[in-house]
């Protein structure tokens, strides 16, 4: 017996079936599709792209790499109704490398020990671990921090909190964003390229799905390398002595 919920429900389920003429859902994604036509086209677009990945660089939830994928998935599933890919790739590395200096001028001003999050004894420690592979390894921590969504938060606020040269962050930093865009333009190619064929629509949600996918497996990956490197710099013997000269 149909609960009433699922009795009013019924109705728009037929609507949505009889909509079409063929009883699918050709209706709706033909219109999602004539919307984001009309949108990836413009140069709202653009804007939006440089704003997002701009505020993603000190607010992960915003998902920058999302609208990357996705435009250049939907610029090779939907050729002519996109903005142009120099544009695409421009926008992004401007917004995003303005942010990322955002986040380090952020973190010099704020005492970001004092942050509620860093409060407790984990973020604390976590605060301490960041700053010492800023010190020992600035560069390439800077760089993979590039690709992890709430990583690079930490690593460009701590950044600027340590007092780490802005000069060799933002030389390492541009060249990680560079890296960062073509890698998501990468996937947007790869999806459009061979999905769009099917449907533009699908391409795009499954090349930002995948992106979403990539960046918690690239997480997981760089933690596990941080453990590694700290455990093998807690057990050298360089790391005991000086220890032991400094007890």
């Amino acid at each position: 017996m149909l609960t009433p919920a699922l009795l009013n429900a019924a109705p728009a389920l037929a609507l949505l079936r009889t909509a079409g003429g063929d009883g699918g859902w050709v209706p709706i994604s033909q219109t999602i599709t004539e919307w984001i036509h009309s949108f990836a086209g413009s140069p709202l677009a653009l804007l939006v792209l440089a704003g997002l990945c701009f505020t993603d660089a000190f607010f992960p939830p915003v998902p920058a790499e999302s609208i990357v994928i996705g435009l250049t998935s939907w610029y090779f599933a939907s050729p002519g109704h996109v903005v142009a890919l120099p544009g695409i790739f421009l926008c992004a590395v401007v917004g995003a490398t303005l942010g990322d200096s955002f986040a380090f001028f952020l973190g010099t001003r704020l005492h970001v020990q004092r942050i509620k999050s860093w409060r407790d004894g984990k973020g604390e420690q976590a605060f301490e671990r960041t700053a010492k592979l800023l010190h020992k390894r600035g560069t390439s921590f800077i760089f993979a921090a590039r690709f992890v969504p709430g990583g690079r938060v930490a690593v460009n606020m701590c950044a600027g909190a340590t007092g780490f040269p802005y000069s060799r962050f933002i030389r390492t930093d541009l060249a990680a964003v560079i890296c960062w865009v073509s890698y998501g333009m990468s996937i947007g190619f790869a999806s459009g390229s061979i999905l769009g064929p099917i449907h533009p629509l699908l391409a795009t949600l499954v090349g930002m799905v995948g992106g979403v996918i990539l960046s918690l497996l690239l997480d997981r990956l760089v933690a596990r390398l941080q453990r590694r490197f700290q455990s093998g710099r807690s057990d050298s013997p360089e790391e005991s002595t000086g220890s032991e000269s400094e007890e």
